[in-house]
């Protein structure tokens, strides 16, 4: 059956799932972020494609004000708190409205050069670009074989044999300032390790029903719970330091 979308535009129709999930953001990698675009609890920071608001959550605990701007209705609709409609590409704030952009688990997904361009208008101190990296990737033996078939056959739909990113180095565009690596190791139950994979951009993008069978099938062969390492690469690009216009 083919896939109901294409990867990446589809996860609004996993957001239940992606908001219960995901894991929370690094603290170590926030506070690094902070330190390097010279941020205080006054400043005034954008999570940008903030989906679900795992990161705002996180933020908010570190800042003042946080704005929040999502281009998925679905993903809105999970999220606590205020939010705006927006993308990457056109980011619906005045030219230095806030100190700092963050973007969590999204920038591979923006137009780099035009994100770039509108992080630089908005944002007077910086960028901080969070990636992660979990489940199979880090731990291959963590799912029972006949699940990660089932998420193999998912991704062929999509991607054929292609074992490579289909994604250009983003890092080539934004040459970021610097970078750091965090890894935790995060408690998650059986079950809700099945539903965070099938968030991923490929299984979203596949029918409903046909998620759903790939899940009824995955919880009996679970364990209770298990420890899974995540994985977030920081890269942060400072901009010239300036005081947030007042207009």
């Amino acid at each position: 059956m083919p896939g109901s979308g294409k990867p990446g535009e589809t996860f609004g129709r996993v957001a239940e799932a992606y908001a219960r999930t995901r894991p929370r953001y690094a603290r170590p990698a926030i506070r690094r972020a902070i330190k390097e675009l010279e941020l205080t609890y006054e400043s005034i920071v954008l999570d940008l494609a903030a989906g679900t608001g795992n990161l705002t959550r996180s933020l908010r605990e570190h800042f003042a004000r946080v704005i929040a701007v999502e281009p998925d209705a679905g993903m809105r609709a999970q999220f606590e708190g205020e939010v705006l409609v927006g993308t990457a590409e056109a980011i619906p704030l005045q030219d230095r409205s806030v100190d700092a952009v963050f973007v969590g688990e999204a920038f591979h997904w923006f137009e780099y050069g035009h994100a770039l361009a509108e992080a630089r208008r908005v944002a007077c101190n910086g960028l901080a670009i969070f990636n992660r990296s979990w489940g199979i990737k880090e731990q291959p033996e963590l799912l029972p074989q006949p699940f990660a078939d089932d998420l193999d056959r998912v991704w062929l739909r999509f991607h054929g044999d292609r074992t490579q990113s289909q994604f250009a180095d983003w890092r080539d565009v934004v040459l970021p300032d610097g970078s750091e690596r965090f890894v935790e190791m995060v408690p998650i139950s059986g079950r809700d390790l099945v539903d965070l994979h099938l968030t991923g951009s490929t299984p979203a993008s596949i029918p409903d029903v046909d998620r759903a069978a790939i899940a009824e099938r995955a919880y009996p062969l679970m364990e209770p719970e298990y420890e899974m390492r995540v994985v977030t690469e920081l890269h942060w690009k400072r901009f010239t330091s300036g005081k947030v216009s007042d207009t």
